[in-house]
Order: C-alpha cells, then structure tokens, then sequence
C-alpha cells in the first residue's frame, strides 16, 4: 500500500495556531476545561492541536469563541484552514513531485517570503535552465521525459519571482557555490550573469558569503526559512538526498532565523556581493 500524505504544513501551522489560543491567549494550561465546554472529548481537541485530525471552520470558530481570540485572528485561520490546494505541481507524478516536495511548493506557493541560505550550489529559484538541467542529468540515467518535467518544475517556481506582486527572496549563497563550474564555461557565465541581473529587482536581495571569513556559525548548512503573514517564520525546509525535512516548533525556526540574521552580518552586503560575482565571473572568460 502506498504511504498516505500527512497533514500539510499550511494545516499543521492551524493546529500549532488552535494550540497557542488555548496555551497564550486564553491561559488554559490543560485540555480538560476547553474540551468541556465544547461537549468534547480531550482527546478530538488534543487531536486538532496536532493536527491528527484537520480542524474544520465550525471547530474554529468555536474554540476562538470560548478563548476569547479577536474576530480579524479568526478569520485568519478560518480562511488559512479552508484554503483548498489546487495548486499547479499536483499536475506532476509523485516520481517528479515527491510528497515532501508537494508539501514545500504548496509552502512556497503562499509564502510572503523566502529566505534562503546555499552552501554548495546556486538557489533554485535563480538557476537558469542550462545550470539546473546540468545537475538534473548527473543523477543516474534520467529519462529525458523526467529531465524535461522536473526543468518545467523549477521554472514553474521561478515564475513567482515576476508575478505581480513578485515573491520576495533574500539569498545567501556561499562564494564556494560559485566557482564550482557545474556545466563547464558557458553554463557558468550565463548563471553568474543572471544572478547579477536577479539581483537588480526590488524584491530580491542576493549577498555572497565570502571564503575568506573561514568558519562561520552552522557552516555547510543550507536551508529555506519560508514565511507568512508579513515577517512570521512558519518553516523551515531542508533537503535532503531522498527527500526532505521540515523544521517547525517555533524554538527551532527562531534558531534558524538567529543563523540567518548573523549569516546577513558576515556575508558581503549586496553591492559588494555583485563585484564578488563580476571578479568570479572574470574566472570564467
């Protein structure tokens, strides 16, 4: 039998959320007082608060009623909780959109922005066709009907950066990424070129971590932080060889968030970040 999909990161951020208005909001420590109220049992409420079972709006508005949580918070989640996904990577086989991957683009499909630290290769949302194609192929033996899906998908990605209005994304890469001449020559000086054009746009921020700071706090780890609702840290996502691995607990997001405000500190700042990117680019000439 195939692995059925869990709870979404979009439906287990509502049970996190049923959670902080019984715990933060109202001060109820335990589950038995609210579930009484309700006429339900402690368990279908501790169930909502960890997403086993998806919270309907009935269910929310109920518990946002005796918690005494503000109508505009409500909505909020009514309407997080009643979102339907229809989004375009649901056109894919789970061979080329795996369900953690499912998970990820639906994140990133409502993210209000992504930051995103690289240590060994260029972001994904700033690969050219040729650069990501190159590394697409250097799995083994890829069809050229997969190689051809999975392109589609990363430019699928890429498309959030012109939509109006565009995705904002803040990219830390490190200088290391950029000399690996992962295509040969001309693969190398069209990525270098787009990502000094990327990093023209208003919404995109691209600083390069130099070699020469040495070692740095979380060296060689790369992550996405992706966020909602202005500058909230929903998620983070890290990648893996056969998958991929979402972060949530707010403890452990706030300490990926920490890195990267730290890793803003020590990289170039933007500017400087671009002549770093023209003097790599000299290398390839």
């Amino acid at each position: 039998m195939a692995k059925s999909k869990g709870p979404s990161v979009r439906e287990r951020r509502v049970a996190r959320r049923l959670r902080k208005w019984r715990t933060d909001v109202a001060g109820i420590p335990t589950l038995e007082p609210v579930a009484s109220q309700l006429r339900w049992s402690p368990s279908k409420l501790s169930r909502l608060e960890n997403a086993e079972q998806i919270a309907g709006p009935a269910e929310i508005i109920a518990l946002a009623t005796i918690l005494g949580v503000d109508e505009e918070e409500r909505d909020r989640v009514v309407a997080m909780a009643s979102r339907e996904s229809a989004g375009w990577w649901l056109g894919y086989t789970p061979e080329i959109v795996p369900n953690a991957l499912a998970d990820y683009l639906e994140t990133e499909a409502e993210a209000s922005i992504v930051r995103n630290v690289e240590t060994m290769l260029v972001p994904g949302l700033l690969q050219t066709s040729a650069y990501a194609e190159t590394l697409i192929r250097a799995w083994p033996a890829p069809s050229e009907h997969a190689i051809a899906e999975r392109l589609s998908v990363r430019q699928q990605r890429q498309a959030r950066l012109d939509e109006d209005p565009p995705l904002p994304l803040h990219a830390i890469v490190h200088e290391n990424a950029l000399h690996l001449p992962i295509g040969g020559r001309e693969v190398m000086l069209e990525q270098l070129d787009w990502l000094l054009s990327r990093a023209k746009q208003s919404k995109i921020t691209l600083q390069v971590l130099p070699i020469k700071i040495g070692a740095y706090g979380g060296m060689g780890a790369s992550y996405h932080i992706v966020s909602f609702d202005g500058d909230e840290a929903a998620a983070v996502y890290l990648d893996r060889l056969t998958d991929g691995q979402f972060v949530e607990e707010d403890d452990q997001v706030e300490t990926f968030h920490r890195n990267f405000q730290r890793l803003i500190n020590v990289a170039l700042d933007p500017d400087a970040s671009g002549e770093r990117i023209l003097e790599i680019r000299k290398g390839f000439t």
